[in-house]
This record gives C-alpha cells, sequence and structure tokens, in this order.
C-alpha cells in the first residue's frame, strides 16, 4: 500500500517541521505546514510514483484495477495517458514546496480535483456498469481519489489568506 505510506511521510514531515519551526503556530500557520507537506509528498510525490507505475508496471497496474483481458500489443491504452496526467499532477505538486504562492497552490488543488475526482467516478462507473470490484478500482484507490481533494480544499480554507506570509517563509528557516 504505497499510497498509505505517502500519508505517514506526509503526517511525520509535517510533525518534524513543526516541532523544528515553533514559530508556525496558530490554526492557519499550521494548517499552510499540512497543506504543504500535503502537496509535496501525499499528491506530490504519491502521483509521480503513480505514473512510474501506470509505464513501468503498466500489465499488473490495469490487471488491478480490473482492466483485463490485456491487448495484444502490451500496452494498455490508457495507461500511458494515465501516467502523464499523474506525473503532470505530481510535480506541479511537489514544487509547492518551493512555490509558495497561495494562487499557485490553488490552481494545483484545482486540477488535482478535477484529475482525482474524475478518477473517482470513473472507478464507481465500473463498478456500477461493469461490476468490477478489483482492489485498485473500488478499494483505497478508489477513497483516496475522493479524500485527497477534500484534505487539500480544507487545509487550503483553513490556513487563510492572512497566513500567505508566513507559508512564503517558513521553509526558508533554519
Amino acid at each position: 500500500m504505497p499510497f498509505l505510506f505517502w500519508i505517514l511521510v506526509t503526517l511525520g514531515g509535517a510533525g518534524i517541521y513543526l516541532l523544528r519551526h515553533k514559530d508556525q503556530r496558530g490554526t492557519a500557520a499550521v494548517a499552510g505546514v499540512f497543506l504543504m507537506f500535503w502537496l509535496g509528498i501525499a499528491v506530490g510525490i504519491g502521483s509521480i510514483f503513480g505514473a512510474a507505475f501506470h509505464v513501468f508496471d503498466a500489465k499488473e497496474t490495469a490487471e488491478q484495477i480490473g482492466f483485463v483481458p490485456w491487448n495484444a500489443t502490451g500496452t494498455g491504452a490508457f495507461q500511458f495517458e494515465n501516467a502523464m496526467g499523474d506525473l503532470a499532477i505530481g510535480v506541479a505538486a511537489f514544487l509547492c514546496f518551493w512555490i509558495r504562492d497561495r494562487k499557485f497552490w490553488l490552481a494545483v488543488i484545482l486540477i488535482a480535483t478535477i484529475q482525482f475526482w474524475g478518477d473517482a467516478y470513473g472507478h464507481i462507473h465500473q463498478m456500477i456498469e461493469y461490476d468490477n470490484h478489483d482492489p485498485d478500482n473500488t478499494g483505497l484507490v478508489l477513497w483516496l481519489d475522493i479524500i485527497n481533494p477534500a484534505i487539500l480544499i480544507v487545509l487550503y480554507l483553513i490556513s487563510g489568506r492572512k497566513n500567505q506570509d508566513a507559508i512564503r517563509s517558513a521553509p526558508d528557516e533554519n
């Protein structure tokens, strides 16, 4: 379950960061730190790894989602396109560690939300229409496709506009 691993790394990283940066206190500041780590690790690195699975382990990934039989060319038609979408979101989200602009973060959140909620719709459609209950179609992946954007939106709203300067300067401090 690589997805849970990245969430644990996210929570641990944000927790360690907050222990080291005692000036990052208050609801908005803490939410801003968790948002940065959730974007950078849970969405960023997690999506980059997701892209790698779709490219380098495409057959097994497709089978775990329930897209079988595998076609004769050895590639799933959706695999590479899905991988590039995951890679684009992952790179943009990972850049949030260095680009501390709330408008940039909002753009990344909107793109990730459209992608992940769209993926969730696709998983649910496959479940209802084709009785596809494979682990990576209706298991944890489905729930993370729904929950991850919701977490990003809530953290973004809590972090608020007044916290923008603190987010921009926070990681540069020792």
